[in-house]
C-alpha cells in the first residue's frame, strides 16, 4: 500500500516529476517482497525515494516532559572506556496519542548511491540496480548538507509527505547515539532479554544479518546492495557492517557509567563491511578525527555512510504554554527524596522559640519519622518477596530446562529407533515423536517466558532497590526459610542471589548467557 501510494503521489505532481521515471523497489525499499513494506516512504528528486520505519517511544504523551529512560552501551571491560553501561532519556518528535506513545522516524536502509545522486541533483542517465549499494565516502559535514538539502527539497516540493503535529513540520538530520542505539537495539518491539543483548538476534550467524569481513573472504573494500539480509526487531536492514553510520554529536568517553566532559572527533555506530565478527555490535563505537592530517581536508572515511533520522523541533508557538506550565508544575513539586525532610524539620525546630510552634514541629517530626520508618518497612517487604519470587523462577527454570533436555534426548533415541522400525509399530512411534517435538516447543516457548519474567525480577531488584536494603532481605528471608525447614526453597534463593551478584555485573547479557546463569 505504502508503494502504491508513492507511485500515485510521483504521478499526481507533475510537471515536477514529469520527466522522471519511478524507481523500482530495489533502489526504494529492496526488503519488501520478503518483509512487510517500509512504514513511510518520502519522494526525492529523479524519481526516487526513501524508506523509512517508525521507532515507537513509550512515555506519558499528555506531558511534554516525560521521556523513557533505557540503558545503552555494554558490560565488556575491554572497550569500556567507550560502550560501557549508561543510562540515558529518549522521545520521540511526534505523539500517538490513542496508543500512548511517542514516536520518531529512522531510514530503513543506509543512503544508497542512487539516493546520494538524487539528493545532489544528479537525475541524468538512468538508475541501475548496483546503485541500491550503500553510499560510502563521505564527510561529516557532507552527511549534514546532504540531510539539509534533502529537507529543503521536501519542503520546496513535497511538504504534505513529511509528518507534521499542530505547527510542527519533520526535517532530516543525523541521529543521535541514543535515537540510533535504541532503533538498532529494537526499540518497544524488542522483549527485554533482546533489547540487552550484545547483538539484537538471539538464532542464526551474523552473515544473515550484515555484510562484514567474514573469516577467508577477504576485503573487497566496497558496500554492499543494501536491503540483502535479514531486519531487526523493528525493521531496520543493515544495521551491522557495510557502511559505518555517522552520527550528530562528538565523541565522548563513558566516564564510568556516564558521558565524559570532553567532546572529541566524530563518531560512527554499527561497525563497516571491513570489520570482522568480534567487532561487530550494537554498542559498538568508533570515533575518528574530522579532519584528514595528511591533506588538511574533511576526512572522508572509506565506509562512511548515512541513515537519516526523521524528527521535529521541541518548542513551537502550539506547545509553548503546555511545555512551560508542566516544567513548572514540576518545579514545583514538594522535594524529593534528595532533600531530607527530617533535617528540614530539625532546622526549623533548633530556630524555633515559640514553645507552641515548637510543640507542633516536634509533632510533625514524629509523624515524618514514623511515615519514613513504615516506607522503609514496606519496601524492605517487597525485596524479600520479590527474592522469593526470584528463587521460585530459579526452581522453574531449571525444571523446565532438564525437561527439555529430557525429551530432546528421548527425541533423539526415538527417531534413531524409527529408522529401524517397520508398518504399524513404526506408525506409533512417530506419533509419540510428534508428540515429543510439540512437547518441546510448548516447553520452549515456556522457557522463553519464565526467562523474561526471570529478568524482570533482577531488574526491579537492581534499580528499586538499594544494596544495604537487598542484603538486608536476603539475610532476613534466608533465615525465614531455615527456621521454616525449607531446605530446597533456600536453596534456590541462594543461587538467585548468586545470579543477583552476577546480574549487578552484566546486567545486558541475552537471553542464552542469562538463562546459563539460572541454570549453573
Amino acid at each position: 500500500m505504502r508503494h502504491s501510494l508513492f507511485a500515485l503521489f510521483l504521478l499526481c505532481t507533475a510537471p515536477v516529476f514529469a520527466q522522471d521515471k519511478p524507481w523500482p523497489d530495489i533502489l526504494v525499499d529492496p526488503s519488501a517482497k520478503l518483509h512487510p513494506a517500509a512504514d513511510l516512504i518520502l519522494p526525492m528528486a529523479c524519481g526516487g525515494g526513501m524508506a523509512f520505519q517508525r521507532v515507537n517511544v513509550p512515555v506519558n504523551v499528555e506531558s511534554p516532559l516525560a521521556d523513557r529512560p533505557f540503558r545503552m552501551g555494554q558490560s565488556d571491560a575491554t572497550t569500556a572506556f567507550s560502550d560501557y553501561l549508561k543510562p540515558t532519556y529518549l522521545r520521540g518528535a511526534f505523539d500517538d496519542v490513542q496508543a500512548g506513545v511517542s514516536y520518531y522516524y529512522i531510514a530503513r536502509y543506509e543512503m544508497n548511491e542512487a539516493q546520494y545522486r538524487a539528493i545532489k541533483g544528479e537525475c541524468d542517465g538512468p538508475f541501475k540496480p548496483i546503485e541500491s549499494r550503500a553510499k560510502g565516502g563521505l564527510t561529516w559535514y557532507e552527511a549534514v548538507d546532504l540531510s539539509r538539502s534533502y529537507t529543503e527539497w521536501l519542503m520546496q516540493n513535497a511538504r504534505d509527505t513529511l509528518p507534521s503535529q499542530g505547527d510542527r513540520t519533520g526535517f532530516l538530520r543525523l541521529p543521535t547515539e541514543p535515537e540510533w542505539e535504541y532503533a538498532a537495539r529494537g526499540g518497544a518491539k524488542a522483549d527485554g532479554s533482546t533489547f540487552a543483548a550484545r547483538r539484537f538476534f538471539s538464532e542464526g550467524s551474523l552473515g544473515d544479518y550484515a555484510a562484514y569481513l567474514a573469516p577467508g573472504s577477504g576485503s573487497k573494500g566496497l558496500t554492499v546492495m543494501g536491503g540483502r539480509r535479514k531486519p531487526n526487531p523493528i525493521g531496520l536492514l543493515d544495521v551491522y557492517g557495510n557502511a559505518e553510520e555517522l552520527m550528530l554529536e562528538p565523541f565522548r568517553l563513558n566516564a564510568i557509567g556516564r558521558t565524559h566532559g570532553q567532546p572529541g572527533g566524530l563518531v560512527t555506530r554499527g561497525g563497516s563491511v571491513d570489520l570482522e565478527d568480534a567487532q561487530i555490535y550494537t554498542a559498538k563505537r568508533s570515533e575518528y578525527p574530522l579532519f584528514s592530517s595528511l591533506s588538511g581536508q574533511a576526512l572522508a572515511g572509506e565506509f562512511f555512510g548515512l541513515r537519516m533520522v526523521l524528527t521535529a523541533v521541541v518548542v513551537s508557538e502550539d506547545r509553548y504554554e503546555k511545555i512551560r506550565e508542566n516544567w513548572a508544575a514540576e518545579a514545583d513539586r514538594p522535594a524529593d527524596a534528595q532533600a531530607d525532610p527530617l533535617a528540614a524539620l530539625s532546622a526549623l525546630l533548633d530556630e524555633e522559640v515559640d514553645p507552641r510552634r515548637r510543640e507542633a514541629l516536634s509533632g510533625l517530626q514524629l509523624e515524618f519519622r514514623v511515615a519514613r520508618e513504615a516506607a522503609a518497612e514496606s519496601l524492605f517487604q517487597a525485596a524479600k518477596s520479590t527474592l522469593l519470587s526470584g528463587a521460585a523462577f530459579v526452581e522453574t527454570i531449571n525444571e523446565g530446562d532438564r525437561e527439555i533436555d529430557r525429551l530432546t534426548r528421548d527425541s533423539l533415541a526415538l527417531r534413531d529407533t524409527i529408522q529401524l522400525m517397520s508398518g504399524t509399530q513404526r506408525a506409533e512411534m512417530m506419533q509419540t515423536l510428534v508428540l515429543n517435538v510439540d512437547r518441546l516447543t510448548g516447553l520452549r516457548e515456556s522457557l522463553d517466558t519464565y526467562l523474561l519474567s526471570y529478568r524482570a525480577t533482577l531488574e526491579t531488584l537492581v534499580s528499586d532497590v538499594d544494596q544495604e536494603v537487598r542484603e538486608r532481605a536476603y539475610t532476613s528471608l534466608a533465615q525465614d526459610l531455615a527456621q521454616a525447614e525449607q531446605t530446597q526453597l533456600l536453596t534456590m534463593l541462594n543461587r538467585f542471589w548468586s545470579d543477583l551478584l552476577v546480574y549487578v555485573q552484566r546486567p545486558d547479557m541475552g537471553k542464552g548467557d542469562l538463562l546459563q546463569v539460572a541454570i549453573d
